[in-house]
């Protein structure tokens, strides 16, 4: 068991590949920041790894007030080297030593994202589990919907 928690951890903690720290200076929903970096230079981020709710969609709104909360005008550190096809930085934020990625999957706040069903984080697909068997944040719902699934649905209006 200590050598299981250990591997946790191993996962958890912050990754060498560090590009950038920062202010965070906009929260613009569950998975997504806008950090000043040192250099004075505005970088959009997008949390890798989960899969918050959409603005529109049951607990969007209360996933960006959770993320604002750990994040908003703290400074942080984003690790990761790749950026995705809208330009944004793809990255783990940390801030105190904690992974607020984790964070908002472990409150119920987000889902550990998946490429063909698999999770690209087994640690974050264990906090969904704890997440959901615990019914924390959007688990409480009889059948939340996942965001990959609710951005291919139509909505009236668009």
């Amino acid at each position: 068991m200590p050598r299981l928690i250990f591997l946790f951890l191993l996962m958890l903690a912050p990754s060498v590949q560090a590009t950038l720290t920062g202010r965070v200076v906009r929260v613009i929903d569950g998975d997504t920041v806008v950090v000043l970096t040192t250099s004075e230079r505005t970088v959009r981020v997008r949390l890798t790894g989960i899969d918050a709710p959409e603005k529109g969609q049951p607990f969007g709104q209360r996933a960006r007030q959770f993320l604002a909360s750990r994040v908003a005008g703290r400074v942080v550190e984003v690790a990761g080297d790749r950026r995705d096809r809208y330009d944004r930085v793809l990255g783990t934020l940390w801030t105190d030593g904690r992974d607020i990625n984790a964070e908002l999957v472990c409150g119920g706040l987000a889902w550990a994202y998946r490429v063909r069903d698999v999770a690209l984080n087994p640690a974050y697909l264990q906090c969904e589990n704890t997440a959901r068997e615990e019914k924390k944040g959007l688990w409480q719902a009889p059948s939340p919907v996942p965001p990959w699934q609710w951005r291919k649905q139509p909505r009236p209006g668009v």
